[in-house]
């Protein structure tokens, strides 16, 4: 059963006006069901689409214990009855009638509606319990070993390394936007003293590259500090000291559609669309854009205009007269006396 079929996924989304909420938080739901086998009967449900205990993460098995046993003593106080079953089935042989996990907490009494749960007797050989004793055991011992509790120690340290991440890729980003602004800025001084639109193009391109740039940085970043609130908080088991981001994403159920390719494509190359309008891109360049467009149409227009020939008017022609000095007047030769 699909998650948007999920009449339990509806409760948790709020979207059943007609359910008898008893208890919320960040983790779990709880509410009575529409027939309840005895007052009281009380229905725990983990918030994520879970449709079995096979798909059931160990973080979640321990915050619906959790609240387990927190709803059994307020299920005391409130009907104090004689005793209590705590019933969680799996699959249809089971009577599980809704593919989202829930655990039964129904309090009972002598004599109540509920009747007996369990066969009065059984017949089962002695071979075949050890028959089956054995393959369990067999089965457990196959299991992979629980991995300790990280200690706090360990979880500050892996915090660190991650923040050490984040701090990386905010200051790449910055990078980017130092690196884009002088070019763009030269391109665009030559755009205009040069009318060479062509160069305005340019410049506006390089800046739709940088932004493509600047938002991976940034999808990047969110999704480090997704893996940072993911360690920090507890919210689900990660592989101790992890550095892939991707641990941190919510799991997808095993009934859950295969994603086609083209979008798993899209996912991994282009960032979503609420990197793009985030504060640090969309204001930054579509600015650099408006301005890019600016100077492209004053590039163009001017050009035209610098093309263009002057007007034609009459004809006006100078005539550069330089004044010659005269040549100073020759002296009449004297007469070369003899010595005396």
């Amino acid at each position: 059963m699909p998650p948007a079929e999920c009449p339990f996924c509806e409760i948790v989304d709020r979207d059943d006006p007609d359910v008898r909420e008893v208890y919320r938080d960040a983790n779990v739901v709880a509410f009575f069901p529409t027939a309840p086998a005895v007052l009281g009967h009380t229905l725990v449900i983990p918030r994520r689409h879970v449709p079995d205990i096979w798909s059931l993460r160990t973080e979640e098995a321990a915050q619906l214990s959790a609240a387990v046993l927190r709803l059994a003593d307020a299920i005391r106080a409130a009907v104090v009855p004689e005793g209590l079953n705590v019933i969680q089935s799996n699959g249809a042989a089971a009577t599980q009638t809704v593919s989202h996990l829930h655990v039964h907490l129904v309090p009972r009494n002598e004599g109540d509606a509920m009747g007996p749960i369990w066969p009065q007797e059984t017949d089962y050989s002695e071979d075949r319990k050890d028959d089956v004793l054995n393959q369990v055991k067999s089965a457990v011992s196959s299991l992979k070993p629980v991995e300790p509790e990280v200690s706090p120690e360990d979880r500050r340290k892996h915090l660190d390394y991650i923040q050490a991440v984040v701090t990386r890729q905010s200051a790449a980003s910055a990078s980017a936007k130092g690196w884009l602004l002088p070019v763009v800025t030269a391109l665009f001084g030559f755009a205009l003293t040069q009318h060479v639109w062509l160069l305005a193009l340019l410049g506006m391109f390089l800046i739709a590259v940088f932004a493509y740039i600047d938002a991976n940085y940034l999808r990047s970043e969110k999704a480090y500090r997704a893996l940072y609130n993911a360690v920090s908080r507890s919210e689900r088991m990660v592989p101790r000291f992890t550095l892939d981001p991707t641990d941190a994403d919510e799991p997808q159920c095993g009934d859950a559609p295969a994603t086609a390719k083209w979008k798993a494509l899209r996912d991994k190359y282009l960032p979503p669309r609420e990197v793009w309008t985030s504060w640090s891109i969309a204001p930054f360049y579509s600015a650099m854009l408006l301005l890019g467009v600016g100077v492209a149409v004053t590039a163009a227009f001017t050009t035209d205009k610098a093309a263009s020939p002057l007007p034609h008017g009459p004809t006006m022609t100078t005539t550069v007269v330089s004044p010659v000095p005269a040549s100073p007047a020759t002296a009449p030769a004297q007469p070369k006396l003899p010595p005396p």
